[in-house]
């Protein structure tokens, strides 16, 4: 166990050198320069690259119209999954939703 220890301590030691530890707390803020970096061969456009930008909370819906079709078929496959005798229920309460 002291080796464990030990090899944990060097690690944490490692990684408080990089770190900058504040006496105060900080304030949560929006960043407004948010930076995406490319690390991928992948070469985006300037609306994508804007909506990377917002941040990881930023969640981009689409229209209803455009994946209702999907979603019926994926609710449709999950019922069949499903005992023979509970189908019709679920296939009811899908369909009020």
């Amino acid at each position: 166990m002291d080796l464990l220890y030990k090899k944990l301590n060097r690690k944490l030691d490692a990684l408080t050198q990089y770190i900058r530890i504040d006496d105060k707390p900080k304030e949560h803020t929006q960043i407004q320069n948010n930076r995406v970096i490319n690390m991928s061969k992948i070469t985006f456009t300037k609306e994508q690259i804007n909506i990377l930008k917002l941040g990881p909370q930023y969640a981009i819906e689409r229209n209803p119209k455009q994946y209702i079709n999907e979603l019926i078929i994926d609710t449709e496959n999950a019922i069949r999954h499903l005992q023979s005798n509970m189908q019709n229920t679920f296939r009811y309460m899908a369909a009020k939703r």
